[in-house]
C-alpha cells in the first residue's frame, strides 16, 4: 500500500512539474507572438509575386527581425518581388482553406510557400481530415501558383516543449502527416520540403539552444535559416526575376 501511495505521489509530482513547465513555455510563446510582425512587401509594379500561407512558422514567430523568417528570406532572395503574407498564428489546415477561398482566382503568383500542418499534428486533427484538407489546399494553390512549395514541420515529437510521454504520439503523427504530404504533393505537382528526412531535424534536436526560440517550440533566427536552406533546394528559376 505504501509503495502504491509513493508511486501515486511521484506521478502527481511529475504531472505537476510538466503542467508548470508547459505553462511557462506557453507564456513565452505568447510573448513571442506579440513581438513578431510577419514579413510582407508591397511593390507598385512587381516583377514577380510571392504568396506565403500558413501558421506561426510562416508568420515568423520567434525571429528577432521579420527579414529572418522564411517569408523574409524569400524577399531577400527576390528583392523585386511583392510578398503577400497571409499567415496566422495557430492556424490549422481548415483555417487556411477559408483564407484561400477569399483570394481571387484571377490573381497569379510565381511562388506560393505553404507552411501548414504543425497545429493539426499537435491538436490531434483526425488523419483523414488532414489528408482531405491538404488535398484541397494543394488543388486551390495549384490554380493560382506557378510553383507551390509545401511543408508542415520537422518531427514535433522531438521538441522539448512537450512532456516526454506525449512526444511518441506527436512523433508518430508527424511521420503519418509526412507520408500524406509526400503523396499528395506528388499528385498535385507541388514540391514537398521533407524536414524530417534531412540533417536539419537532427541538428535542431541536438542544438535546441541555437535553433529554437526561448519557448522551445518556435524556431529562432538560425532555425528558420536552416529551414530556408531546405526550401531553397526546391525553388525553380523564375523567368520574371532571374
Amino acid at each position: 500500500m505504501k509503495i502504491l501511495i509513493l508511486i501515486i505521489v511521484c506521478l502527481g509530482a511529475v504531472l505537476a512539474y510538466d503542467i508548470v513547465h508547459v505553462f511557462i513555455l506557453s507564456k513565452k510563446s505568447a510573448t513571442l507572438i506579440r513581438n513578431t510582425t510577419p514579413f510582407t512587401r508591397v511593390v507598385t509594379e512587381p516583377k514577380m509575386k510571392i504568396l506565403v500561407l500558413g501558421d506561426s512558422t510562416a508568420y515568423g514567430t520567434g525571429v528577432t527581425d521579420s527579414a529572418l523568417s522564411t517569408a523574409g528570406r524569400l524577399g531577400t532572395l527576390y528583392p523585386d518581388a511583392e510578398v503577400k503574407n497571409l499567415a496566422v498564428n495557430g492556424l490549422k489546415i481548415e483555417g487556411l482553406l477559408e483564407i484561400l477561398n477569399t483570394l481571387s482566382t484571377d490573381e497569379r503568383f510565381e511562388i506560393i510557400l505553404v507552411q501548414i500542418g504543425a497545429n493539426d499534428i499537435i491538436r490531434l486533427t483526425p488523419i483523414d481530415s488532414i489528408r482531405t484538407g491538404i488535398q484541397d489546399v494543394l488543388a486551390k494553390t495549384q490554380k493560382i501558383g506557378t510553383q507551390v512549395i509545401v511543408l508542415h514541420s520537422g518531427n514535433i515529437g522531438e521538441t522539448y516543449f512537450f512532456p516526454w510521454y506525449v512526444r511518441p504520439v506527436l512523433s508518430r503523427r508527424s511521420l503519418e502527416v509526412r507520408e500524406i504530404y509526400k503523396k499528395e504533393s506528388d499528385r498535385y505537382e507541388a514540391s514537398y520540403v521533407d524536414l524530417i528526412d534531412s540533417p536539419v531535424d537532427k541538428l535542431v534536436k541536438e542544438n535546441p539552444d541555437i535553433y529554437y526560440a526561448e519557448d522551445l517550440l518556435h524556431l529562432s533566427n538560425d532555425g528558420y535559416g536552416m529551414w530556408f536552406e531546405e526550401i531553397k533546394k526546391h525553388l525553380q528559376p523564375v523567368s520574371k526575376n532571374i
